[in-house]
């Protein structure tokens, strides 16, 4: 398995397709994938309009297509914010699709400060992937991350008793939703005092979510 971050610096991406998405929008964030056919992906979109613009606008952009609002949430007005599903049927979306155990990881942005992608999957998929984007569009930046490298590095984070603490917790659906068993009840699983396990819990989650987002703003 291979991880890789592309980036499009905001001079690659105002002379490209999606310089025709910034015409529109100020910032255009895809926060999930709804659904992923041949021909395109359906897109949950987190979006900041221009001044003088809104859904019409987008909708003539050649390769989306505004699906409508998502309830609960309204259809944002001209000039305004708001959460909007959309069909993109760009030719880097579609060369993603094609590609066997190839993932796409939202969230994602494009903006004026340019676009910052990470796809995940088999190498021959990866390879033909990139392969595919720069013929399409060129990424100014690309970093391949071995997904053995991100485990050591997240292992790295957590000590062993933190390890353990997190380890019985998912075993025992701490973390699932309802969750399955209680602190107290996973206290008495290991033996160890209530307040000791939430204590190594509760570090090892602040360092998880703390990695997360450094690695996140760093791409």
């Amino acid at each position: 398995m291979r991880e890789v971050h592309l980036f499009w610096n905001p001079e690659s991406i105002s002379g490209s397709d999606f310089g025709l998405i910034l015409e529109v929008t100020d910032s255009f964030e895809v926060v999930a994938h709804l659904d992923v056919t041949p021909n395109g992906v359906r897109q949950l979109v987190r979006i900041d309009f221009a001044e003088d613009k809104g859904p019409e606008d987008l909708n003539d952009i050649y390769f989306l297509e505004v699906d409508g609002p998502l309830d609960p949430n309204p259809a944002p007005e001209v000039g305004g914010k708001g959460i909007i599903s959309v069909w993109n049927r760009h030719p880097i979306s579609v060369a993603a699709i094609n590609f066997d155990s190839l993932h796409v990881i939202p969230p994602y942005t494009i903006s004026k400060e340019g676009v910052g992608i990470t796809i995940r999957g088999l190498p021959t998929g990866v390879s033909g992937f990139l392969k595919a984007a720069r013929a399409i569009l060129p990424p100014d930046k690309v970093k391949v991350v071995e997904m053995k490298e991100l485990e050591d590095e997240v292992l790295n984070l957590l000590t062993p008793k933190q390890m353990e603490a997190a380890i019985l917790a998912v075993r025992h659906g701490y973390y699932e939703n309802p969750r399955k068993v209680t602190m107290r009840e996973l206290s008495e699983e290991a033996d160890i005092p209530r307040s000791t396990l939430q204590e190594h819990l509760s570090k090892a989650e602040a360092a998880l979510v703390e990695w997360a987002v450094e690695t996140h703003l760093s791409r």
